[in-house]
């Protein structure tokens, strides 16, 4: 009897230390002993240019990793992919991170992308040629082409809102594809337009007014996002993904355009922009950091305001300091 229960003792301690060191072990591999696959969602957009350098320069197999860049047309294919677990991570802004977690799919924020500093992630509000508008006070109750309840009119109603415009003397109108918006205001089926670069610069060399932009006050950031999901499984993983992104973040800082291949064919830059000596692409990457608070804040309380958002979140709903903490 006595042997029985020191025998049981003995097997419920060996139990514990095994799950014990279960928990500080090594992350789940594929098959063949490979690190388990980690796959990035990519839409042709240059805040993604640190992946590809890092795709290129090989950073990703001097980590150990194994990492698919997976394309994406838009914005929208890219977040339903994240929503049926196709990928683990991406770049987009901080309202697809409120939105995938309003919607009951847990995703973080776990670095800036663009947006660290002013001057980064450039997006302007242009006048159609030969509309007559120059300041954005002319904008007032002038229909603004843009993406509504997206990070577009967020940016449009923030820039316009400090030069001093109010929330009723703001009208928008909805055309979601960029190419056809930027023809729009072009053409003059619009007296302005709300665009990022590269298409704003493109406007411009093809003689749209710059109204008025965010290089003086960044208004948004995009962020990486990952799967909660990923980060409690793959940890390590990611943190070896960016620490490659931030060795091509670094590259990238003393010239990015010297990278007008990857520009050209995968963030799809067209080439009248990177020979432009007028307007030239203005483009620069920060160091990741975690994603400013305030400015996280009030994300959240313009989303609330137009009703895209019902769970209460908060910072620490949607940022993760462990990827880039270490």
């Amino acid at each position: 009897m006595y042997l029985r229960g020191k025998t049981a003792v003995i097997g419920l301690i060996v139990g514990l230390l095994l799950v014990i060191s279960g928990c500080g072990g090594p992350e789940p591999q594929s098959a063949g002993g490979k690190p388990a696959l980690i796959k990035v969602g990519m839409m042709p957009i240059t805040d993604n240019l640190p992946f590809w350098v890092a795709e290129e320069k090989g950073y990703f197999t001097e980590e150990g990793l194994e990492v698919e860049l997976v394309p994406f047309p838009s914005a929208l294919e890219r977040d339903s992919a994240f929503i049926a677990g196709q990928i683990d991570a991406g770049v987009g802004d901080l309202l697809a991170v409120a939105a995938m977690n309003n919607g009951g799919t847990p995703v973080r924020a776990v670095c800036v992308a663009q947006g660290a500093v002013p001057g980064e992630n450039r997006f302007a509000i242009l006048a159609a040629p030969r509309s007559g508008i120059t300041s954005p006070e002319h904008l007032k109750n002038v229909p603004i082409a843009l993406s509504l309840n997206t990070i577009n009119e967020y940016i449009t109603d923030s820039l316009l809102g400090a030069r001093g415009l109010q929330p009723g003397e703001i009208d928008k109108t909805n055309i979601v594809k960029l190419p056809i918006r930027m023809d729009a205001l072009l053409n003059g089926q619009v007296k302005a337009a709300a665009l990022p670069d590269p298409f704003a610069t493109l406007a411009e060399i093809k003689g749209a007014r710059l109204v008025v932009d965010n290089t003086e006050n960044t208004v948004a950031q995009t962020v990486v996002i990952v799967r909660k999901e990923t980060l409690d499984t793959k940890l390590v993983g990611m943190q070896k993904l960016i620490r490659a992104y931030t060795r091509a973040v670094e590259d990238l800082q003393s010239d990015p355009l010297q990278y007008e291949t990857l520009l050209t064919e995968k963030a799809k830059v067209p080439a009248d922009v990177l020979s432009s000596n007028e307007h030239p692409l203005a483009l620069h990457f920060s160091a990741p950091g975690l994603p400013d608070k305030d400015s996280l804040e009030r994300t959240i309380t313009w989303m609330k305001d137009h009703d895209l958002l019902q769970k209460e979140l908060n910072y620490d709903d949607l940022v993760d300091g462990r990827v880039i903490s270490k």
